[in-house]
């Protein structure tokens, strides 16, 4: 796709006709979306029939695998990464794993049904491992991790967690974050209540969950719950599943501490997005944020990691992605700046860490034409890309994923009680919580990286009836312009090898007349031939879905919603989109310099690298940096407080070919 249609487009599906977009001058985001405080007899949804597959021509065989119960947001968080952590396959057992909370319900909700659906055919069938059964409450939004340290077969005997929130029975009211345990010593409930607060004025909330085999261990990181205090603060804890103990109870590490990223100027909102974790096959610990540091006088949004190597007693100082990498990353491209467009950063990225000391961020990035008349803004958009921030011993690289055609994905949000006082179906239009929902998953074989995303198809617009539609603002709802029409949305699938930093031409594999909607994808797959996505889709289900298009209730998320299985084979399954990679040798920054140059340059095919540095005199006081490296864009640190006030040569050797640039070294 030409970058003239990309604007266009972008513009379109964003439903404005903006010709600035800022950068710089970010607005304040406010708080992340919070959760529902209890349940009530309207979040009771009518069940669809479970034989009922979408109407429409499907690209990819989508298999029901099951209707939920109550409103699909109690199933799984609609928000931020969260609930990239429900669905799993275990290589040792070749099965595939989806967390499930199946409501028990008379005439309202008393009780539920906790544990895994599994299949052990591909997705064929289905069975409901029940964890526990209870009536003591309902359990909300669950996500589960669990460890194979002995490499067994059988997915059931796994040591295994399920973390989700309580809605204590009859109240139905928000009773905080609980883990239910299945371990040798049986099923039991840990209520996180139970333990000490990890800080004053904050409790453990929604997060990342990674499962160590190494350790045994099931560690959480993300957001915390402030109460009265300042939104953004990070925590975490580590339960190991073997020793059925904390190896370190909820706790904000220092490392991670308000003071790092910048400050918002109100208590009850942030800048700060979600966080992840990862680890490699040692047991090291990876944490990645994506937030604008404390220190950055340009309110510019960055990729930082931290880590941990004692099984997350301590974590270390951020490692942080140059962000001169993310400027080049748009001059390479024939603009001016670039930068990540959300106005609120809680639809999350994607991490994962790919060896010892290596790992990949994925997030979105937009590039254009800078104002002439609005210091950091755009008056023109060349590109918006999916990108892919790599380290790897020392150096970060900066690589294109894929192309988007669409600044924002619409998701709907039906209003009851607007609905009843006005006879017709009143809904709000927001942009999707999870954005592209982009997931990176690892190869069975270890031997390749798989992003999955899914994006607007510019070329199959909807045009429906007139929904009305409302927007809340200062307290209060208003109506607004008619909802009349939108654009599908479809899933497309690149890679990669381990070895290299080109990914494939992306394949839309469900280019067909209904939307892909809350796609989930496992982070191991069992090849790339054999990737397992589950879709959540709005049903019509009940009295306002009933009365809405297919095109819009399909998009509901707090409604009912089906939950449908398909295995697809990218190969077979769509068509490539067109790719395009420009290439230019970059700079050295900031220049002057007092403690860190940031030095970047792309390379077009592998090769050598090295850089040296030379007094004004020609005198060669040493080698910086030496690594062979593939095609991209890459970035490096070079410690210049190594050196005294003055002038010097950094020459860049690439396979034996010397490019020198100078800097200049203050105090």
């Amino acid at each position: 796709m030409n970058h003239v249609v990309i604007a266009a487009f972008v513009i379109a599906s964003a439903a404005s006709t903006f010709a600035q977009v800022s950068t710089r001058n970010l607005p304040n985001p406010g708080p992340a979306v919070q959760i529902p405080l209890r349940l009530s007899e309207a979040d009771i949804t009518p069940a669809a029939s479970i034989d009922k597959v979408d109407d429409g021509t499907q690209a990819v065989t989508f298999r029901r695998i099951f209707s939920t119960d109550v409103r699909s947001q109690f199933h799984y968080w609609p928000f931020g990464v969260a609930s990239n952590d429900i669905f799993k396959y275990d290589p040792k057992s070749n099965t595939l794993n989806l967390v499930r909370n199946k409501a028990v319900i008379t005439s309202n909700i008393s009780g539920v049904d906790i544990g895994i659906m599994r299949s052990t055919n591909e997705g064929k069938a289905w069975t409901f491992d029940i964890i526990k059964s209870t009536s003591d409450m309902f359990v909300g939004m669950p996500t589960f991790g669990w460890v194979n340290p002995n490499e067994g077969t059988d997915a059931s005997k796994f040591p295994i967690s399920i973390y989700c929130i309580k809605y204590p029975i009859p109240a139905l009211s928000y009773g905080g974050m609980t883990l239910w345990n299945r371990t040798a010593a049986g099923e039991y409930e840990l209520p996180l209540s139970d333990q000490e607060r990890p800080g004053q004025g904050y409790d453990v909330q929604f997060g990342d969950l990674y499962s160590d085999n190494a350790n045994g261990g099931l560690h959480f990181a993300g957001m915390l719950n402030p109460d009265g205090a300042q939104y953004g603060a990070y925590g975490y804890f580590n339960f190991n599943l073997v020793v059925e103990d904390y190896a370190q109870s909820p706790t904000m590490p220092a490392a991670w501490g308000l003071d790092k990223f910048r400050a918002s100027e109100s208590p009850s909102s942030s800048y700060n997005a979600p966080m992840l974790i990862s680890g490699d096959n040692d047991g090291t610990l990876y944490a990645c944020f994506n937030n604008v540091p404390g220190d950055d006088a340009e309110n510019r949004r960055g990729v930082q990691v931290s880590k941990s190597t004692d099984n997350g007693k301590t974590w270390g100082d951020f490692n942080s992605l140059p962000q001169e990498l993310l400027d080049e990353y748009a001059k390479t491209r024939g603009g001016d700046i670039g930068f990540q467009p959300s106005l609120t950063p809680y639809d999350g990225g994607a991490f994962i860490a790919t060896g010892p000391n290596s790992y990949s961020f994925f997030f979105r990035y937009l590039y254009g034409i800078a104002s002439q008349t609005q210091q950091g803004s755009l008056d023109s958009i060349l590109g918006f890309n999916i990108v892919e921030a790599a380290y790897k011993n020392g150096t970060w690289t900066l690589n294109e994923v894929a192309n988007l055609n669409s600044l924002s994905i619409d998701a709907v949000e039906t209003q009851d009680s607007i609905s009843q006082a006005i006879g017709a179906p009143a809904v709000v239009v927001r942009a999707n919580g999870r954005g592209h929902e982009i997931q990176v998953a690892r190869t069975a074989d270890n031997n390749n990286l798989v992003v999955k995303y899914v994006d607007q198809n510019p070329e199959r617009k909807n045009d429906f009836a007139a929904v009305r539609r409302f927007q809340f603002a200062n307290g209060t709802y208003n109506e607004v312009e008619a909802y009349v029409s939108n654009f599908d949305t479809d899933l497309f699938i690149t890679s990669r090898p381990m070895n290299s930093n080109q990914w494939t031409s992306a394949i839309n594999c469900t280019n067909d007349n209904d939307h892909t909607y809350r796609t989930y994808i496992p982070d191991i797959v069992p090849s790339l031939e054999k990737i397992p996505v589950i879709r959540m889709i709005g049903t019509n289900t009940g009295a306002i879905p009933t009365l809405l298009p297919r095109q819009v209730f399909q998009i509901m998320y707090n409604n009912s919603a089906a939950i449908d299985f398909a295995l697809i084979n990218p190969s077979t399954a769509g068509v490539e989109d067109e790719r395009r990679y420009d290439f230019r040798f970059n700079n050295v920054a900031p220049n002057p310099v007092s403690n860190t140059a940031e030095v970047t340059f792309t390379l077009d095919r592998p090769a050598a690298v090295t850089m040296e540095v030379f007094d004004m005199i020609g005198n060669k006081l040493g080698t910086v940096y030496s690594q062979f490296l593939g095609a991209g864009l890459h970035g490096v640190n070079v410690d210049a407080a190594l050196y005294a006030t003055g002038t010097y040569n950094l020459a860049l050797v690439v396979d034996g070919q010397r490019t020198m640039k100078s800097f200049v070294v203050v105090r």
